[in-house]
């Protein structure tokens, strides 16, 4: 790595500590532990995003630009756990044969204690092999009279498993085929191994990253203007941060009932089915007021194929398959792509472009030219 001090060249010997081995001063990321991820690749990163200065973003947006992209990968389907075994016996014969071997050991040990007492080191093997004969022998004889018990038990622990593989497999008809997402940089991990070490070495967040706790929404400058729904607390508050609701005198809420009467909106979603429907349900709620779509889709989702965040849901299929019917200008590669529980956040879109699609959209709806209002193609975060 480079040293975001000095900018030399480190190699692992050289930075231990996390302290540059040529300037002695301390750094905030070692590669090893967060993935590649380093002071100056994390710093180059918000300037990009962030355009240069001109966009503020949230800690959620930066945690999003090292997310993964790829798509979520099939998990193996297993039966339930601790299948019973069947008990096995031993024949008669073999126990039978087993006792002839313990009496002869424990006969040769007590005829080599009778020649000699310095045959002691011949004798001890040969007792203790006796003795581990005959305790097998008389538990194999204690269990082959308790056969019947035994074979009983079991046979009703492998009922009672059968019956978990079949609810199993029921609950599995049910619910969508399971997927893996990729949890290496979930919230928790990403504020424990970046920003809270980020904070500690360098005082504050890097320039032009906000914690979304920290921003207060903005007092309008007059009445309001313009509705925006946004059930997203990232996206909003990545809004507020940006001045996106006195520039344009917009009311930010999260449900459709709480959107001002009489004012043109704009919907910003996630491209999930629930987001999709959320354009639908702000018509409904506010009939006389134009409803601008900006929201995230499925069509752009899959435009962009492993450069989006794909994450999966594990959700009832009947549910699902309820809310793909109210969407029928879906195409039969998005009904198929939502229909396997998959979805992508609009908070991990490039900030910058979440900005400009909801300026474009509100200067739309402020135009009163509704319409969907399709999003470009996501790039990529390095």
């Amino acid at each position: 790595m480079i040293c975001p001090h000095c900018e030399a060249r480190l190699r692992g010997r050289e930075r231990t500590g996390r302290v540059c081995g040529r300037c002695r001063k301390p750094f905030a990321l070692e590669p090893k532990s967060t993935r590649g991820l380093h002071d100056l690749r994390l710093r180059r990163t918000v300037e990009r995003l962030g355009d240069g200065g001109r966009v503020v973003l949230t800690v959620e947006q930066l945690r999003w630009a090292f997310h993964e992209r790829r798509p979520p990968g099939p998990v193996p389907r297993e039966n339930p756990p601790a299948r019973p075994n069947p008990p096995r016996f031993d024949h008669p014969v073999v126990i039978a044969v087993n006792f002839v071997v313990a009496a002869a050991a424990m006969t040769g040990v007590c005829y080599l204690l009778t020649l000699s007492i310095g045959l002691i080191v011949f004798t001890l093997p040969l007792a203790a092999i006796g003795l581990m004969v005959l305790h097998g022998a008389v538990t194999e004889l204690v269990r082959w009279s308790r056969r019947h018990g035994l074979r009983s038990a079991h046979e009703q622990a492998e009922r009672a498993w059968q019956e978990r593989r079949k609810r199993l497999k029921q609950e599995q008809a049910q619910w969508t085929s399971p997927l893996g997402n990729d949890s290496a940089w979930n919230a928790d991990m990403f504020r424990s191994s970046v920003v809270e070490r980020w904070i500690a070495v360098h005082g504050a967040l890097p320039e032009g990253v906000v914690e979304e706790s920290a921003v207060r929404p903005a007092e309008l400058d007059g009445p309001a203007a313009l509705g925006v729904l946004c059930p997203d607390r990232t996206v909003t508050a990545f809004l507020h941060a940006n001045g996106f609701p006195a520039r344009y005198r917009a009311v930010l809420v999260a449900t459709p009932a709480e959107l001002p009467k009489g004012l043109p909106v704009i919907v910003l979603h996630d491209a999930s089915p629930a987001g999709c429907l959320l354009a639908g349900e702000a018509r409904a709620a506010r009939p006389d007021s134009p409803v601008v779509d900006a929201g995230l889709s499925a069509r752009t989702v899959l435009a962009a194929g492993a450069r989006a965040v794909q994450l999966y849901e594990h959700q009832l299929r009947e549910p699902l398959r309820r809310q793909l019917r109210r969407l029928p200008a879906l195409t039969g590669a998005e009904r198929a792509w939502f229909a396997r529980g998959l979805w992508s956040p609009l908070a991990a879109l490039p900030p910058r472009r979440v900005l400009a699609t909801a300026e474009r959209a509100a200067d739309r709806a402020l135009r009163r030219d509704v319409g969907f209002l399709s999003w470009p193609v996501p790039e990529v975060p390095q």
